[in-house]
């Protein structure tokens, strides 16, 4: 095994402790998951890890089946646990629905030019719920996880690349998986800042706000 390649199982490592972070934060109660998005991501990488087997693309075979079994982690504990936001509304609905027609055609035409790109817009819709979810309430997020998923992605698009070559056939999985995580690190942890400054100048306008209350009611 080349060098190159071992660096897709040091992402598929890399991933695996974000999610069990993650989970460790839901064990906590500190995290709401969005499980629109997790039965998405499962059921995606579970199809792009069966059309990897078919293609004899075992390197990207083990990387999406590793990723569908931390997305079906964390299903379980949320199960366990009772937490997470079931999908709702029609947004959700329509992008679990895209997300299954795409996986639907990609199961029916494996061998077709149009996966990768079909591969690719069922992660997006799949990923969308959580980008609205982090953006809303960003502290119910734990940005960890989603940093360690951008940096393992890029890890396993440099072995998946090695191993199988440029072609989009090889690299959409891990690629489109990147910068969805990379999006989601910057929507979390921006929101967060953005969140936390306008609360503590809240805080701070409302402690004026009673200083001067006391001062004119002193001063009658």
């Amino acid at each position: 095994m080349q060098l190159l390649e071992v660096t897709a199982f040091v992402g598929a490592a890399i991933s695996l402790w974000g999610t069990g972070r993650y989970l460790l934060e839901i064990g906590r109660g500190n995290t709401k998951p969005r499980l629109a998005s997790w039965i998405a991501w499962a059921t995606a990488n579970g199809v792009l890890a069966t059309v990897a087997l078919m293609s004899d693309n075992l390197l990207a075979a083990a990387f999406n089946s590793l990723a569908a079994l931390g997305n079906i982690s964390v299903l379980v504990l949320s199960a366990t646990k009772r937490v997470g936001d079931r999908p709702s509304g029609t947004t959700e609905w329509t992008c679990m629905l895209l997300t299954a027609i795409c996986l639907l055609c990609i199961l029916i035409m494996p061998s077709s030019p149009a996966v990768p790109f079909l591969a690719m817009v069922a992660n997006i819709a799949a990923t969308w719920p959580t980008m609205q979810h982090a953006w809303h309430s960003p502290r119910e997020e734990a940005w960890q996880l989603f940093a360690g998923n951008a940096g393992a992605n890029a890890l396993g698009l440099v072995g998946v690349v090695a191993s199988g070559g440029m072609a989009l056939a090889n690299s959409a999985g891990p690629l489109i998986s990147m910068l969805g995580n990379a999006t989601l690190v910057g929507i979390t942890v921006g929101r967060g800042l953005i969140t936390n400054i306008a609360h503590e100048a809240q805080e701070d306008f409302t402690e004026v706000e009673t200083y001067i209350t006391e001062l004119e009611t002193s001063q009658q």
